[in-house]
């Protein structure tokens, strides 16, 4: 974004978000069932809460970018034992970032990073970064945090400590090719869900899906989510599993 004009178009899109707050509603839906699915696999009680969507231009050493960050606050994300903080189980299924996107854990002030896994693209003072396009393995990224404070102080300071942030970067530079890139690759994965689909006589569940792309959980998930709203797919529960069916 580094013309006027592109300042301007971004400034037009955060106005028309602002009027219209059905993106939230949108990232607060799926969060929503990211945080059932998490209850359910880790047996914690977890909600989220104090969804929040704020806009910003910033200059980084790659150029000037409009940012969007969706922030919320996740109960239950992370278990303490000792004078440790642990997350990550609640990405029982891993975790998809799509391009543009960033995974940022912030964590509080009197702790120290222990064990971290996969490496952070960026490590700043009591935060985490990870950059997308990125498909992280169940139970990742894994962060175990330990108290540097005596152990009498971890009662207090462990309740609701970490923070999940997630950013998406938007350069107006080259609006209109950048959007026709993204809309390939999604098509792309969406396409093989569906080709699977088709070639099993449209219906399959979605362990199978997995199974035949090589996508991971979260991505599947992600896909199948995307293309139920668009009304390709329909999903159904058969006892535990979803089964899918073309539409």
């Amino acid at each position: 974004m580094t013309t006027q004009s592109g300042e301007e178009a971004f400034k037009e899109y955060v106005s028309a978000l602002e009027s219209n707050q059905s993106e939230l509603e949108y990232l607060s839906n799926k969060i929503y069932a990211l945080v059932s699915e998490a209850e359910a696999s880790t047996g914690r009680d977890m909600g989220a809460r104090n969804f929040n969507m704020s806009f910003d231009v910033k200059d980084l050493p790659t150029g000037r970018y409009g940012v969007i960050t969706y922030q919320f606050k996740w109960i239950g994300f992370a278990t303490t034992e000792d004078k440790r903080i642990m997350a990550g189980d609640a990405f029982a299924g891993g975790l998809y970032l799509s391009k543009d996107d960033a995974l940022i854990i912030t964590y509080p002030s009197g702790y120290k990073v222990d064990a971290v896994s996969p490496e952070p693209d960026i490590v700043r003072a009591n935060e985490l970064i990870w950059y997308g396009l990125r498909d992280f393995s169940p139970g990742e990224p894994s962060v175990v945090l330990r108290s540097t404070f005596p152990v009498v102080w971890v009662v207090v300071s462990v309740i609701g400590v970490v923070a999940i942030i997630i950013a998406g970067g938007i350069t107006y530079k080259k609006k209109q090719e950048k959007k026709i890139i993204e809309a390939v690759i999604l098509k792309t994965d969406e396409d093989k869900i569906l080709e699977v689909l088709k070639d099993a006589g449209g219906v399959l569940y979605q362990s199978d899906i997995i199974e035949k792309t090589g996508f991971s959980k979260s991505k599947t998930s992600a896909l199948l989510n995307s293309l139920k709203e668009n009304g390709r797919i329909e999903k159904v529960m058969k006892g535990r599993k979803n089964l899918i069916r073309l539409k």
